[in-house]
């Protein structure tokens, strides 16, 4: 197919183009909307059309018309309507009920047609225009998982509309896979306000070699696989999607999902959005996932080898396996070349409630590469409230996290290998016995300007070559408010200076412990703390005096809590 539609937006939707201080901007995504929609008009305005009825062929009173609607579909010529008017049209054949291939056509249907088929729905390939609009297309029985039933197939076509589809049934609601050529994909592809449910695995899956892909204002549920599935797919807007009250494993009819299978690769409970590199050569890029709302799925967004990422003000409820928003750049299946090049930006989410019994992040972003494992990556402005023994964000690499609010965490951050937070605001975390440290600090942190409330060690340093500056510490636990844990562990050559430390007048525990009073100058400490009697001083662990000629002292507290003078 003969891919002739440019895009000519001056709107560059490629994020690695994108300053590095710019955040979302709606009015480009809007831009962007407009511009896809103005291709795929100018596209169907010049292809001349019939509008068929579909009244001329089958009665639609629910017997079988097979024959029929074949005939109906085969009459289309390039550029003509075929039209669903109000009635029960159900069909019967084994695979595929009909494939359009080569042809622009276009199908639509008024309120109450329903097109019923008893096994592969409807197929599209090498098309420069497709549209499907206001369909019922319903499966006679329930497909279940992996077994590859799909409601509408498309495949090596551009300029697609899917609107306004009810879809139910099957495996996948929609799947649209791309052309066979990077320099030449397929694009322009719209997938909006459908109706998918009751699905074997996804209810929207695209794949491959796409671009310019808007998913936008579906309703997603009881479905079984990933809610929105990217697979190696460039500039993808998915707005405003609704995915909940997915399929769970104890449904009494989770087995019909399945189709009785059994295994660990069969899912649990559906997920949310998923974007992976697998299949691809070069990897998903500029994926925009905006004004989303998960509720009650496996996951929430889970982004596997890309290059660009927005995740922006999405909102996320009930969680129930794994982390809500997960970004991994590790080799797997999923990534399977090791794409580079990581640019995320995870911002304005407002993550309510985690349901999994044992701990897993709200917000996850690590690499086990080290230092620059990741090039940059920004998480911002979010509410995380997991409302469980679960981390708020766990991030490694280099990574910005600046102006979150996390409470009701386990933990609320663990933060390693170049990672930078600033300006955030954590809140009491979730009420034990005894609570946990609110923040771990690893190796090369950079931690300033944060405010820490709770019961749990306001800070654990675990590692060193930290920078911890200018934090607001109000703490009211009974184990430490600082802990230096050298336990198995270096730790040394941190500085934690210009911080207060608030120990509230119920506070039982200690203000520091472990390496850095002992430590011989490995570390510095020169922290402001008012403790639970009220007094206010300046905590120092290491003070080195100077004298004439050059002299040093060096004055400490021994282990045996004496003063202690050395000349050095």
């Amino acid at each position: 197919m003969a891919n002739h539609i440019n895009f000519t937006s001056t709107y560059n939707p490629n994020l690695e183009a994108w300053g590095g201080n710019e955040t979302f901007d709606p009015l480009k995504m809007n831009a962007m909307f407009s511009q896809i929609l103005g291709n795929i008009a100018a596209v169907e305005s010049s292809i001349p059309g019939n509008i068929i009825d579909v009244r001329n062929f089958a009665p639609g009173d629910g017997t079988d018309q097979s024959v029929q609607i074949k005939a109906f579909f085969d009459s289309a010529q390039e550029g003509d309507i075929l039209l669903f008017t109000p009635g029960h049209y159900k069909v019967v054949k084994s695979g595929w009920f009909y494939t359009f291939n080569g042809k622009a056509v276009t199908i639509r249907a008024h309120p109450g047609a329903i097109l019923e088929v008893s096994d592969q729905g409807l197929r599209f390939e090498n098309s420069n225009h497709i549209e499907v609009s206001g369909l019922t297309l319903r499966r006679t029985t329930q497909a279940g998982w992996a077994k590859g039933r799909t409601g509408i197939y498309v495949e090596n076509s551009s300029n697609v509309i899917l609107q306004n589809n009810d879809i139910s049934k099957f495996t996948d609601g929609i799947g649209v896979n791309g052309s066979t050529s990077q320099e030449n994909p397929s694009r322009n592809v719209i997938i909006r306000n459908n109706k998918l449910h009751h699905l074997g695995e996804e209810p929207i899956a695209v794949r491959t070699n796409l671009a310019f892909v808007i998913i936008s204002q579906n309703d997603c549920y009881r479905y079984l696989g990933d809610g929105i599935l990217i697979k190696a797919t460039w500039n993808v807007f998915v707005t405003t999607n609704f995915l909940h009250t997915p399929v769970l494993s104890t449904d009494a009819d989770y087995t019909t999902f399945t189709a009785g299978q059994q295994g660990s690769n069969v899912p649990k409970v559906g997920g949310g959005i998923t974007c992976n590199n697998e299949g691809g050569e070069t990897g998903a890029r500029s994926l925009h996932i905006h004004d989303n709302s998960v509720i009650g799925t496996a996951f929430g967004v889970g982004l596997i080898g890309f290059r660009g990422a927005f995740v922006t003000s999405n909102f996320f409820s009930n969680i129930r396996n794994s982390s809500v928003v997960s970004v991994s750049f590790l080799p797997s299946q999923f990534n399977p070349n090791d794409e580079s090049n990581h640019i995320f930006v995870i911002q304005g989410n407002y993550i309510d409630s985690i349901l999994r019994s044992n701990p897993t992040a709200a917000i996850e972003a690590r690499t086990n590469n080290g230092i620059e494992g990741m090039d940059i990556g920004v998480i911002s402005d979010n509410i995380v409230i997991p409302n469980g023994n679960h981390w708020g964000i766990i991030a490694d690499g280099n990574i910005i996290i600046k102006g979150n609010y996390i409470a009701k965490a386990g933990i609320a951050m663990d933060l390693s290998n170049g990672v930078v937070a600033t300006s955030n605001i954590i809140q009491p975390g979730f009420v034990t016995t005894n609570p946990d440290r609110m923040v771990s600090i690893n190796d090369h942190v950079t931690f300033t300007s944060n405010s820490i409330s709770g019961k749990g060690t306001s800070l654990k340093i675990r590692g060193s070559n930290s920078v911890i500056t200018g934090n607001r510490m109000n703490y009211d636990g009974n184990w430490w408010a600082v802990h230096f844990d050298n336990a198995n562990r270096v730790v040394e050559n941190n500085i934690i200076k210009d911080n207060v430390l608030l120990v509230s007048s119920s506070a039982t525990g200690r203000y520091l412990f472990g390496s850095s009073a002992f430590s011989n100058g490995k570390n510095v400490v020169i922290d402001v703390v008012k403790d639970n009697n009220g007094s206010f001083y300046q905590l120092v662990n290491d003070l080195v005096l100077t004298g004439p000629n050059s002299t040093r002292w060096r004055v400490t507290v021994d282990a045996n809590g004496n003063i202690k003078g050395t000349k050095v």
